[in-house]
Order: structure tokens, then sequence, then C-alpha cells
């Protein structure tokens, strides 16, 4: 199981490094932070493995995923999938940060992917700001969710599990 751990990590920093920010104009993302959230907004010219044309979202696009985070996420988490041993999302919500990245689907409809992640208040740490965050692991330490913005419609609730 360890073996395969590590052949998994290898594999994935391969991969980071090919796909990873070549052109230079990434620098960092825009830092969001207000009573409620911490939030980091990525702009269209980061690059990632997300579908679609991609858009970086305003304040208050991630001002109305915000508010369906805190109205729609106890109800698309109902299941509480792999939350027996670590925390239930939508109770400590604020405790976790929060990426933001924007791209239009195949119908047209602007989707922010949200990648959330639990945070350690300890540690001032801005490598969130400079990239995505991505576990195999760890179960709802770290999660991602889409807000389909011209529908008003959180989906796609996706919980890490556990090794």
């Amino acid at each position: 199981m360890t073996r395969k751990l590590i052949v998994l990590a290898v594999l994935a920093l391969t991969i980071s490094l090919c796909f990873g920010q070549t052109d230079g104009t990434f620098k960092i993302a825009d830092h969001y932070k207000t009573k409620e959230f911490d939030a980091a907004i990525f702009p269209a010219d980061y690059i990632d493995l997300i579908p679609g044309q991609r858009f970086t979202p305003t304040r208050q696009e991630i001002d109305k995923a915000e508010i369906a985070l805190q109205n729609d996420l106890k109800t698309l988490n109902k299941e509480l999938e792999n939350q027996s041993s670590t925390p239930i999302i939508h109770k400590n919500l604020h405790k976790y940060k929060r990426q933001y990245f924007g791209y239009i689907d195949k119908n047209g409809d602007k989707i922010l992917l949200i990648n959330g992640f639990w945070s350690n208040d300890k540690k001032d740490d801005n490598v969130w700001l400079s990239g995505r965050i991505e576990v195999f692991d760890g179960g709802s330490y770290y999660w991602n969710v889409k807000f389909n913005l011209n529908k008003n419609v959180l989906f796609d609730l996706d919980i890490n599990g556990y090794a």
C-alpha cells in the first residue's frame, strides 16, 4: 500500500511539472479574504487540467458562490461521505480555505470549480495562492465542488477518501 502511494505521489509530481506554469504569465492568485471566508481567485491564464474555455472569476461571482455554499452545501452533503473521522464540511465551512477556478462548460454556462482544504492558522503559508492544492487522501480535509453561475446551482461535491 505504501509503495502505491509513493508511485502515485511521484506520478502526480511529474504530471504537475509537465503541466506547470511555463509561459511566465501567472504569478499569484487574487487573495480575497473577508470575515466569512478566505479565498484565492485564479486567473484564466493559470494552466491546469480544468476543461473548457477558462475565465477569471470576479469577486462578485465568488460572493454569489459563497452564498450558495452557506445555503446549499448542507443539502448537497447529506450523505456525509468520508466524514466519519474527519470534519463535517458544512458545519466547519469557516475553517476551510478555498481556491476558485472559472471555466465555461459545453453548454456555455459559467462554472466555478471550488477547491476547499482545511486551513492551518498556525502556519502562514501562501503556497495555496500560487497553485492548486491537490491531495489524494485526507478525508473531508480536502474537497471540491462546482457552482453554475448561470443557474445558481451548487453540484458535484467530491470529498477525498482515506488511504
